[in-house]
């Protein structure tokens, strides 16, 4: 990478930070005052309402979002777009319909029966999370990414002060649900707004036969891509489900906290950073220099991430109770032991692009399936140990730690071979 080529680089990079800076910025100042208005319950349905939506919008638009990168020509990349949503919309629209129908019966056998109050808005805000998450990957395309950091500021900004407003009338999770939905609704329509300013012809001259095109010739998305990425969004998210069950609602919540201040702002970072680092790699044709990048940015993170793990061990013992009142005191145990799994993935999230660009999609498939199997497997023979909901969350947070350590290892073992079937190609 030259030096013009790497300043390009950075500075894309930190477009992206900025938005998510100052977006999760608002989250983080506002946290004090938001988790004083409702009650750990309230934060439990909320949090598996988030992980409904984070599972299901990866089946929603069968993950045809991924190929807006790849074509040459805006008009190509235009159909994959139109695809994706029109995806979307019959997708969302169905299980809108199921998570309305089913209410009752899906909050009672998630544990949580306040959860059945916010399902009638999975529908709409699948729709809209796909909406800003496919123009997002067209803004990256075409190296726009102002646009994909104010979406994020913008979602903050309408969310957090809502959530204060709606907490301040003790609306409980019908708060949380129309902030969520705020949100989400401000962020794709200032996405959808700025797409058909730029792009004149819009969505208009879209061709069936060239979207039927499209859908074929991208059909290794939702036929193998998708079920791998399901499987590692349950394994993210089975505590949510699992913890409820077996231990109640308080020890999800103390888990929400941590994931609101810890792994959502890692989260928000690592997709930035991933669109411009998929942008980066998709252009690189030398195997030895993709090779080189992918080291580089691997280092860098895995110091940051050790530095974060350092940084929250070293957190003073009442600190949760003193800022976020002290029902979450205990939440720094949570955060604690829930840090190495965090920053791992934090590292893994951002470089998780290189296992496209060199086609390991069918191992990385086997990957997520084991990730799956090691979240559950934890979680329940800690049940049947009769281990107590601190050292179940101890068992399951190592868990996470060996999956993330053998995932690195592997990909890492994926790239040196992959330059290795390359210079065999050349010779």
């Amino acid at each position: 990478m030259n030096i013009f080529q790497a300043n390009a680089y950075l500075k894309h990079v930190f477009t992206l930070m900025a938005g998510t800076v100052i977006g999760q910025g608002l989250v983080f100042l506002l946290s004090p005052f938001v988790f004083r208005l409702f009650t750990p319950e309230d934060f439990t349905a909320l949090e598996q309402f988030l992980m409904l939506i984070t599972v299901l919008s990866v089946l929603v638009t069968g993950k045809y979002e991924f190929a807006i990168m790849h074509p040459r020509d805006d008009e190509t990349a235009r159909h994959i777009l139109g695809l994706t949503l029109i995806i979307a919309l019959v997708t969302s629209a169905f299980f809108g319909v199921i998570s309305i129908v089913f209410s009752n019966s899906i909050a009672t056998a998630m544990g949580t029966p306040s959860l059945k109050f916010m399902l009638w808005s999975l529908g709409p805000v699948l729709f809209l999370t796909a909406v800003a998450n496919a123009l997002n990957y067209w803004f990256s395309r075409n190296k726009n990414y102002k646009v994909a950091a104010s979406a994020k500021v913008i979602s903050a900004v309408g969310a957090e002060p809502v959530k204060i407003g709606f907490g301040l009338l003790d609306w409980g999770v019908i708060g949380l649900t129309w902030s969520t939905l705020i949100g989400t609704l401000l962020a794709a329509i200032f996405s959808v707004g700025k797409f058909l300013r730029d792009e004149v012809k819009g969505f208009s001259c879209l061709d069936r036969e060239e979207l039927k095109l499209q859908a074929k010739k991208h059909k290794d998305y939702p036929l193998f891509s998708i079920w791998g990425s399901v499987l590692n969004r349950i394994a993210q998210w089975a505590h949510v489900g699992i913890f409820v069950i077996y231990y109640g609602p308080v020890g999800v919540a103390m888990m929400a906290l941590c994931r609101r201040l810890v792994q959502a702002p890692l989260n928000v970072i690592s997709n930035s950073y991933s669109q411009v680092f998929f942008q980066r790699i998709s252009e690189i044709e030398d195997a030895v220099e993709l090779k080189r990048l992918y080291y580089k940015v691997l280092f860098r993170f895995l110091f940051f991430a050790l530095l974060l793990v350092l940084f929250i061990w070293l957190i003073p013992q009442n600190a949760m109770g003193f800022i976020f009142g002290e029902q979450w005191n205990e939440s720094l145990i949570y955060l604690q032991w829930l840090s190495g799994w965090f920053a791992l993935n934090f590292v893994s999230s951002s470089i998780a692009f290189i296992t496209l660009r060199i086609q390991m999609q069918r191992l990385g498939t086997l990957l997520d399936a084991l990730h799956f199997i090691l979240a559950i497997v934890a979680i329940y023979v800690a049940y049947i140990l009769g281990l107590n909901q601190i050292e179940a969350l101890k068992f399951f947070a190592i868990s996470k730690v060996v999956y993330f350590i053998l995932n690195l290892i592997v990909i890492s073992w994926r790239v040196e071979r992959y330059v290795m079937q390359s210079k065999l190609n050349e010779s």
